[in-house]
């Protein structure tokens, strides 16, 4: 029981210490890396934009309406 404690310790320490390193030597995000959030960030908004889009279309044409009719005698919500 002691070996295989002491063989996962081993372990961890030593991905601990690759960690280190690496962490030490990278500068910063590569032009690369802005690139992918961005691509993200855009695939996220058509998403978001396609879902929510017939809802945000049905908001405006009610205050459209709401704004034309005000002299009518229907209430908008």
């Amino acid at each position: 029981m002691t070996e295989l404690f002491l063989n996962a310790f081993f372990a961890v320490r030593g991905f601990h210490s690759g960690m280190l390193e690496r962490a030490r030597t990278e500068r910063g995000a590569s032009m690369v890396e802005y690139a992918l959030l961005v691509g993200l960030i855009a695939v996220v908004a058509v998403i978001a934009i396609t879902a929510l889009g017939g809802g945000i279309k049905g908001l405006f044409n009610t205050a459209n309406n709401c704004v034309s009719n005000t002299g009518s005698t229907t209430a908008c919500p």
